[in-house]
């Protein structure tokens, strides 16, 4: 019998790192790094069996030249290399560099007036990204410390990512436009069953985080009534006791589940175990 090809993930280094580990920590695979080495054995699953890090924005180039079979990147590196029509997007994950949700693509600046203009000088972070807004104004490509570039008055523009736009606004500058909503996502060559199930079993783990599994115990009376106010993805598990009384499962929202224990409290429920959820498919 033929084995399955062992595949190369290819993951983000810098700030997605950690977040990235943790994703699929939370997911039972372990990522181990030998040393500065550049490549990484994976344990955990069968679909992949290395990983190779590198910056993020390599991540789509490598994968059209088949350096690496999947990766995790923002989408906004994909936009930048222009190869949204040639890699598959896996699913959209709902995390970034330091919160849940995704990034933003932003034009910024001291003014609310947007111009485009020859003599107008514009600093990006994302040069591809920023010509095809600006067609008349000097779009130079900023390595870094892109605020600093406008706030002393070189650039009368900037373009640049970012997640809550707090440090814009403590520097007295503003978001003019939004180029691109990046979320992070996970992008292969080909469209693989394998990789597929992948993606959305980590996206499942992100899911999860907004639920919480309680469980209890109940006599027959106090079963109807708590059946009545119990939600659930599906239909709430009931399953009977040897003393007669019932054993009651139900996946709820996290947000919901101080009111709701105490809700069951009055209700009769006893023995109410809550536990986190792993992964929610």
């Amino acid at each position: 019998m033929k084995k399955a090809r062992k595949m190369t993930l290819g993951l983000p280094n810098g700030s997605l790192f950690e977040p990235t580990i943790q994703l699929l920590k939370r997911a039972g695979i372990t990522v181990s790094v030998n040393g500065r080495s550049f490549f990484a054995t994976i344990q955990g699953t069968a679909i992949f069996n290395q990983a190779l890090i590198m910056r993020p924005q390599d991540i789509p180039e490598a994968l059209a030249d088949g350096a690496i079979d999947a990766g995790i990147c923002g989408w906004d590196c994909v936009i930048e290399v222009g190869l949204e029509k040639v890699v598959y997007k896996i699913v959209e994950l709902a995390y970034g560099r330091s919160a849940r949700g995704s990034v933003r693509i932003v034009i910024f600046g001291k003014t609310k007036e947007l111009l485009d203009e020859e003599g107008v000088l514009v600093t990006a972070e994302y040069l591809n990204i920023a010509r095809k807004f600006f067609i008349k104004a000097t779009v130079r490509f900023s390595h870094g410390t892109t605020e600093a570039k406008v706030v002393n008055g070189k650039y009368r523009y900037g373009v640049g990512v970012v997640e809550s736009g707090k440090s814009l606004i403590d520097n007295g500058l503003e978001i003019l436009k939004v180029l691109l909503v990046s979320p992070t996502v996970m992008i292969s060559r080909e469209k693989l069953l394998a990789i597929d199930y992948f993606g959305r079993f980590l996206k499942a783990g992100l899911d999860a985080e907004n639920y919480r599994l309680v469980k209890l115990n109940a006599d027959r009376t106090a079963k109807e009534r708590i059946l009545r106010i119990l939600p659930s993805s599906q239909s709430p598990t009931v399953s009977q006791l040897v003393n007669g009384g019932y054993a009651l499962e139900a996946v709820i929202k996290k947000e919901e589940a101080t009111d709701l224990i105490f809700r069951l409290q009055k209700l009769g429920a006893k023995a109410i175990l809550v536990q986190d959820i792993s992964v929610f498919l």
